[in-house]
């Protein structure tokens, strides 16, 4: 296309050389003299930006294969690399502000990964692939470039310089898969590198926690850079790791676990390389999914890095449907046997056969039928072995009897990471939702069931099996995490039966609904701030989590969805309502004051919260019961007014601070826009959808928003100053909601003025209508309206 071609006229231009050189002078430039401390940390943090922005266009090019890295130019970025990392640089005189130390961290970790892709290991794998020797112009690296190479990796000190254990690995794997190509007698140079202790050495200073370390860093979490790029190169490398060197799956191997926490990292989040993985000819992956097939082999023997690993691999549609597959055709079933003279069939090949029905450990119910054959995968203990049985059974059927137990919630993290793979599941498929659902009625399970390998009352509803384990878990924080996870699957599985989730989910009273009061008695003018119907566990759940949970959803927005989701179902009950009143009385009121881990998701909180505010007023001609309810306290609670104000009074003169403060990131910012625009769609709504039939005295909420003491400032003020805002695009979702409410309102004329004009026909007061007055000229003068458009509103 048009922009590739463009790209590479720049690189046939010298780009490359010039990216190179530029490089160079900025990383050798003299700090100025006589420079004012906070003009001169703005300098350093802008210079340092530059090295971001040449390094990732340098990475892309060498990425996107626009050019090809030869021995020459790696050896120049690895001198490059050295020089930073040992401080023979300026470049370490620029740290000296928390933005600057970041900077140069990650222009550690951009010219580290510049270095493995220009390795160019994707390539010694396909070679590995296709048996291809290794040969003059077969890779971008001729023999007398690896022995010049050689040469400077061999005078890196990792015990000194942490950053240099990292490329020291890198290279040692490059070498061990040269030296693997077949057909190479004019290369015994390679032989006579000693690749493996490179290794050793990598490994005596913990190296290849580095790049776990990268992985959970900021870099590639805020930065705009090319991050599927830079996981894609991890990615390679920990495939090349382990096509180079054999991988223990002990449960004492410290390497095995670290392997797995780095693809997860890798994986979570990159729907392309998940794709990638389950495309059987990518064979960069073959080594990971190598890798996977023995993790399956001891299956449900080890069930934690399994199904950590499926999780980080099912993000997105296909993928989460190949790793549902996966699972449910696994092909045989890992346990512990004690092996007897009569039990062993072929002591050769390590053939046993199991004289009497066997119990799986951990998956009661599960029975593997007498005469079953199995192989010995490993000896335990004395006549203890682990045995891999031919004895086919769903996967998924297994986890799910292995969370049915109540047993198991004592043992947290097998719990937490099966309730994460079966969250990511149902969000990212339905299908694969509806067949999980489903799965206690399927054919396998009958024929199963018939054949006697099934004990008798094996409990399978899924739907209850989540249920009745969100409504045992404890308070705390591992308790937090697995009851958001819990509540997730229950919301989506809501969208497929939604009167089988309720009723499940009132049967077990996941929140605890004080089942001694009906709501539907109680006068709606009678409610108070505390009266939510629900025990205070789940207040405190949503505390402990806010301030822990970083890793995985949290728990307020799980709960949040699956009240919205209980909303658009229509049903009314006790459960619904107590809901809805506790996300309204307790989470908007009190959320803002709540301590994150992040501070961006207090606003997908509030967004979350606001979402379901509106639903709640779609809702009202449908749901007389609920509808009723909602509107006294949407009209009636200040609390709930104050805190929809404090959002929605903002200047355009404190929105613009906040662009150019240090102590707030863009995504606070654009998620205070996008909380303003909710909330002025939210009073438009209870402006004009609650406002009919109102009582003969003006209603709490309406006072409230015609005061002049509203705190921070009267709403009038705010929104007036908010229509002339159109610093971000995001302001161009005003013009949407106000064609969605009036079609025949001009698309310029903004949402802001538009529910100033709302307000004033609301109330009929001389006051109001003279305010209003003022306020039309005042809007005409701005050219927000015409002055016609005004005659015909006071008319109306």
């Amino acid at each position: 296309n048009a922009i590739r071609e463009e790209a590479q006229k720049l690189i046939f231009d010298g780009l490359e050389n010039r990216l190179l050189s530029v490089l160079q002078d900025l990383l050798s430039s003299s700090h100025p003299e006589h420079m004012d401390v906070d003009l001169f940390t703005l300098w350093a943090e802008e210079t340092l930006i530059e090295d971001n922005l040449v390094l990732d266009i340098l990475f892309l090019a060498y990425y996107e294969s626009f050019c090809v890295c030869n021995g020459k130019q790696w050896k120049q970025l690895c001198f490059l690399y050295e020089g930073i990392i040992s401080g023979s640089y300026n470049f370490g005189k620029l740290a000296i502000s928390a933005e600057a130390l970041n900077s140069i961290y990650h222009v550690k970790v951009q010219l580290l990964l510049i270095l493995i892709e220009t390795l160019d290991l994707e390539n010694l794998l396909q070679m590995i692939h296709d048996e291809m020797p290794f040969r003059q112009g077969s890779t971008s690296f001729s023999l007398v470039d690896v022995q010049e190479i050689d040469a400077i990796i061999s005078s890196f000190n990792a015990f000194e310089t942490k950053e240099a254990g990292p490329l020291i690995l890198t290279w040692a794997v490059f070498l061990c898969l040269i030296s693997s190509l077949p057909g190479k007698p004019e290369n015994n140079v390679l032989m006579e590198i000693d690749h493996v202790g490179y290794v050793r050495q990598a490994f005596e200073v913990s190296s290849l926690s580095y790049f776990l370390e990268i992985l959970q860093s900021n870099i590639l979490k805020d930065s705009d850079g090319p991050i599927a790029g830079y996981r894609s190169v991890l990615r390679t490398f920990i495939a090349a790791f382990i096509a180079s060197y054999e991988i223990s799956l002990e449960l004492e191997d410290n390497t095995l676990k670290l392997i797995l926490d780095i693809l997860c990292k890798i994986y979570r989040g990159e729907e392309s390389l998940c794709i990638q993985f389950w495309d059987r000819d990518s064979f960069i992956d073959g080594p990971i999914r190598c890798l996977l097939c023995n993790l399956e082999g001891e299956f449900p023997f080890r069930t934690v890095e399994l199904v950590q690993l499926l999780s980080a691999l099912c993000e997105g549609t296909w993928p989460a449907e190949c790793v549902y597959n996966f699972l449910d055709k696994s092909a045989g079933i890992s346990s512990l046997f004690e092996i007897s003279s009569d039990s062993l069939v072929d002591n050769v090949s390590q053939i046993v056969e199991a004289r009497v029905p066997l119990c799986v450990p951990g998956v009661e119910g599960l029975l593997i039928p007498s005469k079953t054959r199995g192989h010995v995968l490993k000896m335990i203990d004395g006549n203890t072995a682990l045995v891999r049985w031919e004895y086919t059974q769903s996967g998924v059927l297994v986890l799910l009897l292995h969370l049915a137990q109540e047993l198991y919630l004592e043992s947290t993290e097998e719990f937490l990471v099966t309730l994460d793979l079966l969250s990511r599941l149902v969000s990212f498929n339905v299908a694969v939702c509806y067949a999980l659902m489903g799965i206690g009625n399927s054919l396998h399970v009958e024929a199963t069931s018939m054949n006697g390998h099934l004990e008798k009352n094996v409990w399978l509803n899924v739907v209850e099996i989540i249920c009745t384990s969100v409504k045992k878990l404890s308070p705390n924080c591992g308790g937090a995490v697995m009851m958001s996870m819990g509540v997730n699957i229950l919301a989506k599985m809501l969208k497929c039966s939604p009167s089988l989730v309720t009723t499940m989910a009132l049967k077990a009273n996941i929140f605890d609904v004080a089942s001694s009061t009906n709501p539907f008695n109680v006068s709606c003018h009678g409610l108070s701030s505390g009266s939510w119907l629900l025990s205070g566990r789940l207040a405190k759940m949503l505390l402990i989590d806010s301030g822990q949970n970083d890793s995985y959803g949290p728990l307020t927005l799980s709960v949040l969805d699956f009240t919205l989701q209980l909303v658009e179902t229509g049903v009314e009950n006790e459960f619904v309502l107590a809901l809805v009143v506790f996300s309204l009385q307790y989470v908007l009121v009190n959320h803002e004051y709540w301590k994150y881990k992040e501070k961006h998701l207090r606003w997908r909180v509030t967004l979350k919260v606001l979402e379901v505010i509106k639903k709640c007023i779609l809702s009202i001609p449908y749901s007389p019961k609920l509808g009723e309810v909602v509107r006294d306290i949407l009209l009636c609670d200040s609390s709930i007014h104050n805190a929809l104000f404090r959002i929605v009074c903002t200047t355009t003169e404190a929105l613009e601070k906040l662009y150019v403060s240090r102590l707030y990131e863009l995504m606070e910012i654009e998620g205070l826009q996008l909380a303003i625009c909710s909330v002025l769609d939210i009073l438009f709504s209870m402006l004009s959808d609650l406002s009919e039939d109102i009582l003969p005295s003006v209603p709490v909420f309406h006072q409230a928003v015609l005061s002049s003491t509203t705190k921070p400032i009267p709403i009038a003020s705010a929104v007036i100053s908010l229509i002339s805002f159109f610093r971000n695009p995001v302001w161009d979702y005003i013009h949407i909601l106000l064609l969605l409410h009036e079609p025949s309102f001009p698309s310029a004329f903004p949402i802001a003025t538009f529910f100033l004009v709302r307000l004033c026909l609301s109330a009929n007061s001389i006051t109001t209508l003279c305010f209003f007055l003022f306020l039309s000229f005042f809007l005409t003068s701005l050219h927000c309206v015409s002055f016609e458009f005004i005659l015909c509103l006071i008319c109306t």
